[in-house]
């Protein structure tokens, strides 16, 4: 145990002829006794016994404050110590263990290496042993339903991740490329940008996600047409699936489905010297908006 906290051999056996040691249990607990070495002209041999300790490692401190003062320089007073405690000590350190080098697969990719010895799996670090881990991904998004068409754009996150438990925060814009809103097809496009918190519950594959969301809705329609009642800030609730591919120890793929409802429904209605509807909105979006992505993330170590 010594030798390998301290990386070389501490307790030597090549030491008896100088200090005799024997360690014995008491109960849970461990004791030394030791006994100097034999001096001439029959003088008995000093014997010391160290205090009860619960780990090795005190009882070894112990051991070596006792040989200290028995032995140490200033055990002698003014006489000169014998020859074989002035010589100064051979200690040979042990080179440093040396473990084998194991490649790591993706996990996509690990059915495709043999299986490794448990030696070296063991071995290897293990990046699910972390206990927290910084994540942060960027990537691309699309909403097939809940805007005036379906849109287009990117998102980017940021969270902290432990064994089961996630958080993470969201920042995502959305633009319909495609132009005509309402059943009149309006010529117009609609962006989106929201805001969301995601605590989520992780698993090795999948996150299941509590989604709360802020969004903004903005319509554009163009030179010479105005907009009223466009009040486009909704608050929403739902939840996501993330879906996870590991493509290195870092870096991951990830996939995902957010299904939102919002809190209200926003009405679009026009101006009306452009609008020939009166009371009647020109478009009303729909509660649920659903949106899929991928993005690609990385992780760090704390």
């Amino acid at each position: 145990m010594l030798a390998g906290e301290f990386g070389y051999m501490v307790v030597r056996t090549d030491v008896s002829p100088v200090v005799r040691v024997e360690v014995r249990r008491v109960g849970r607990a461990f004791e030394a006794e030791l006994w100097g070495p034999d001096t001439e002209g029959g003088v008995e041999a000093w014997h010391g016994k160290t205090d009860t300790q619960g780990t090795c490692r005190e009882l070894a401190y112990d051991i070596a404050a006792l040989v200290r003062a028995r032995l140490g320089p200033g055990a002698w007073g003014r006489e000169d110590p014998p020859a074989h405690l002035a010589a100064p000590p051979e200690i040979e350190v042990q080179r440093p263990e040396l473990r084998p080098f194991a490649l790591r697969l993706p996990e996509s990719l690990a059915f495709l290496a043999p299986r490794m010895p448990a030696s070296l799996e063991s071995s290897t670090p293990n990046a699910e042993g972390s206990p927290v881990l910084i994540e942060a991904g960027l990537g691309a998004a699309v909403s097939p339903y809940g805007l005036p068409s379906v849109a287009v754009g990117g998102n980017a996150f940021l969270g902290v991740r432990w064994r089961r438990f996630a958080a993470f925060v969201e920042a995502r814009g959305l633009i319909t490329p495609a132009s005509g809103i309402g059943e009149t097809e309006i010529p117009g496009r609609a962006t989106i940008w929201t805001g969301s918190a995601m605590p989520c519950l992780a698993l090795k594959y999948v996150d299941g996600c509590a989604v709360v969301s802020l969004s903004q809705l903005q319509i554009d329609l163009g030179h010479g047409r105005a907009v009223t009642g466009s009040d486009g800030f909704s608050v929403g609730f739902g939840g996501r699936v993330n879906g996870k591919l590991s493509l290195s120890e870092r870096f991951s793929l990830l996939g995902y489905a957010d299904f939102n409802m919002q809190l209200r429904s926003i009405a679009l209605e026009l101006a009306p010297q452009t609008s020939t509807s009166g009371a009647v909105p020109d478009w009303r979006s729909p509660l649920l908006r659903i949106t899929l992505g991928v993005a690609v993330t990385a992780s760090f170590s704390d």
